[in-house]
């Protein structure tokens, strides 16, 4: 798959299927692969783009990243595949990234989905994320094991332990390269601060999270739903952080009828 120079910054992004585009946005640990549930049930009846960020596994890893770059980032791949406008799904650190790329550039977006977001960072979040950065630079060994408890529920950590071993393995195969840039996302989250902001996306607007996230409690995305104008709120019963993973039909329903309504 093609590999975009925007922006100063090599970029790793694919497509796959036709039709309107919707465009995924990277939790802060992701890569392209990790929406294949989302990407099975979409590229039917859409034309789906995904993309590392510049930071994330595929993609250059530069010593400076601010989220307004993923959005000119962002922009800029969008004109590179002459898409004039998109439906913006993003989940977590891409749902942060979908909200302010909305406020950006409104022109560019039909609809956007947040998905266990926030539009500030609270002490406990800070204090979390904070802990990832520092095991990511100092023993990136033990950033999978640290990070697992905030991403996914004790229920589905217990049913599922093949995933877990799944993600370790795969954790430890990045390239060494991987785990400074992770710290240096998680610096460019913590500066987030938006909330007052949020009335200005006009775009429809689904705001979705799991009933049983720990590391972005649905307190968050209540406030993301209540401030943005005529938002649709949902929650996933007994899910954790990474619902896209835990709960892969549940999101993907609730996608496609959001989609379906929207046009």
């Amino acid at each position: 798959m093609p590999t975009a120079r925007l922006n100063g910054v090599d970029l790793y992004y694919e497509q796959h299927g036709d039709g309107l585009p919707v465009v995924f946005l990277n939790g802060i640990m992701m890569t392209v692969a990790s929406w294949r549930p989302q990407l099975a049930a979409l590229r039917p009846s859409f034309r789906c783009v995904l993309h590392d960020m510049r930071g994330q596994l595929k993609s250059e890893k530069p010593e400076a990243i601010t989220l307004q770059d993923h959005v000119e980032d962002l922009r800029a791949l969008l004109d590179h595949l002459e898409i004039d406008q998109c439906h913006l799904v993003g989940t977590s650190y891409g749902g942060e990234v979908g909200m302010l790329f909305a406020l950006a550039h409104p022109e560019r977006v039909r609809s956007l989905a947040v998905i266990s977001a926030v539009s500030e960072v609270g002490p406990r979040l800070r204090q979390q994320t904070e802990a990832w950065a520092s095991v990511a630079r100092e023993c990136p060994g033990q950033l999978y094991d640290v990070s697992i408890p905030d991403n996914y529920s004790p229920a589905f950590l217990e049913a599922h332990p093949e995933v877990v071993e799944a993600g370790r393995k795969r954790l430890a195969s990045y390239p060494a390269d991987f785990f400074p840039a992770f710290a240096r996302l998680v610096e460019a989250f913590l500066t987030l601060d938006i909330t007052e902001r949020l009335p200005a996306i006009t775009c429809p607007t689904l705001v979705l999270c799991g009933s049983d996230d720990t590391l972005k409690p649905v307190s968050y995305s209540r406030v993301i739903a209540e401030r943005i104008p005529d938002a649709t709120f949902l929650t996933v019963p007994d899910a954790g952080h990474a619902v896209v993973v835990e709960r892969p039909a549940e999101v993907n329903t609730a996608l496609l009828g959001f989609l379906a309504r929207v046009g």
